[in-house]
């Protein structure tokens, strides 16, 4: 199914083991992937086209769908390559290339991106894939950018470097999360039927933009049926809904492909109620009211009792001394994006990845060898701890997140009056949706 006929160095297979192995166990609860029938055989030559949301995440995440010792390239954008040199060169190591820019890197561009072109036939002749993100950019949510044509040209131009001999596809494909920015989530990659090139090689050379517009459209219609594409109006108000206990799909135990599809019926229901003002209205001030109190709307339909609450918090009393211990180096490593992400909030678990594992747990696994084995002559202790370090982090996280729920039902138990006004909101909101006769038609 996957084409190998170019293996990366050794150095090159040994970090990539490292960066899936922490990437798969301290982010990652469960990976899936649908269609993976539709990736082209070994021999085709092919590029990758994916919706972007979630940054360097997405990247990472759908090269891991594939063998370690698969070659594969990745099209970013060209500012990246500008940081310094030994960044430049790491990048190239890990097989990205830059993308310019008219509008960023001026009229240069043109010219760059005919050499970049002529590098992506030459990689995807070797049997290597390009991962592309058509966007050119990263969304901030379960919505679909506008695509350029970008990708299309650089397909279309592997073709004609080929003489127009060879079957150049390009492979639409979606991601889903199940959540954007807390550790542990869900992944879900659907890969959708190849779209063949060589039908439309005859009318691109007659009408090259033409045809490069009528692919685009088709690739990206391809890749916004398979995603969830919850639009840019009022993204808010319903993303916020989908989320919420009224959308039947929360409340069930479900693996993320079938609540994809659930959240999908819900949110096209949602889509004909937007031009509601007081949907809106209401919707606006049970998020801010929940907020404000601390809890979560799934609460409101499976309540938390005295007792339950109350068996958490001595447990979680019990555990403090582990957690705390726990917190070397997970609290920088967790935590830290946190702080340093004030704008773009989508880049929370790439900064987690790509901060974290790539750079403060080698550095941090040094500080401990030197401060236990040079400083307290404990070598071993200090191995076996960093070796425990996966396990640890995880419980670091399942730990937080059990606190914080203690947390949350303390103040739910605790403000009966402004639960009863969110229980009101919730009634009115309910009525307006209605989604039990919806569900009922689509049935």
């Amino acid at each position: 199914m996957f084409s190998l006929s170019s293996h990366p160095k050794p150095g090159l297979v040994l970090f990539k083991w490292y960066i899936n192995l922490l990437n798969s166990t301290l982010m990652i609860h469960h990976r899936y992937t649908v269609g993976k029938e539709n990736i082209p055989a070994k021999g085709e030559k092919y590029y990758i086209a994916c919706n972007h949301q979630n940054a360097a995440n997405d990247a990472i995440n759908i090269a891991f769908a594939y063998p370690i010792d698969y070659l594969q390239h990745f099209v970013v954008r060209a500012n990246v390559f500008s940081l310094n040199p030994a960044i430049t060169a790491f990048l190239s190591w890990l097989g990205l290339m830059p993308a310019f820019r008219m509008g960023w890197e001026g009229g240069e561009a043109l010219e760059e991106n005919y050499r970049l072109f002529d590098k992506l036939a030459v990689r995807i002749n070797q049997g290597r894939n390009v991962l592309v993100f058509p966007e050119s950019g990263h969304t901030q949510g379960h919505y679909l950018d506008p695509f350029s044509t970008g990708l299309v040209r650089m397909a279309f131009h592997t073709a004609k470097y080929n003489d127009w001999k060879e079957d150049i596809k390009i492979l639409p494909t979606a991601h889903h999360y199940s959540d954007y920015h807390d550790a542990q989530y869900d992944f879900l990659w659907m890969v959708g039927e190849p779209i063949s090139l060589k039908p439309y090689y005859e009318e691109f050379q007659e009408h090259p933009y033409r045809v490069m517009r009528e692919v685009t459209r088709r690739m990206r219609t391809t890749i916004q049926n398979m995603m969830l594409d919850e639009g840019e109006d009022h993204y808010a108000e319903k993303d916020f809904l989908r989320c919420s206990a009224l959308n039947p799909a929360t409340m069930k135990d479900l693996p993320l492909p079938e609540k994809l599809a659930e959240d999908k019926v819900f949110v096209e229901h949602l889509k004909t109620l937007m031009d509601n003002e007081e949907l809106i209205t209401l919707t606006d001030e049970l998020k801010q009211r929940e907020q404000t109190l601390g809890i979560k709307d799934t609460m409101m339909a499976a309540p938390p009792s005295w007792a339950r609450t109350l068996a958490w918090g001595v447990l979680c009393l019990l555990l403090l001394p582990l957690w705390i211990v726990s917190l070397w180096p997970h609290i920088i490593c967790y935590w830290a994006p946190l702080v340093l992400l004030k704008e773009d909030k989508m880049f929370t678990n790439s900064y987690r990845v790509i901060l974290s594992i790539v750079i403060l747990y080698p550095l941090f696994a040094l500080i401990t060898l030197l401060v236990m084995g040079l400083g307290w002559g404990m070598w071993w202790q200090a191995i076996v701890w960093i070796l425990l370090w996966i396990p640890i982090g995880k419980f670091c996280w399942w730990y937080s997140q059990r606190a914080h729920n203690v947390f949350r039902a303390v103040r739910y138990l605790t403000h009966p009056s402004e639960i009863k006004v969110i229980g009101q909101l919730r009634e009115r909101i309910k009525e307006i949706i209605n989604i039990e006769n919806r569900y009922k038609k689509v049935v």
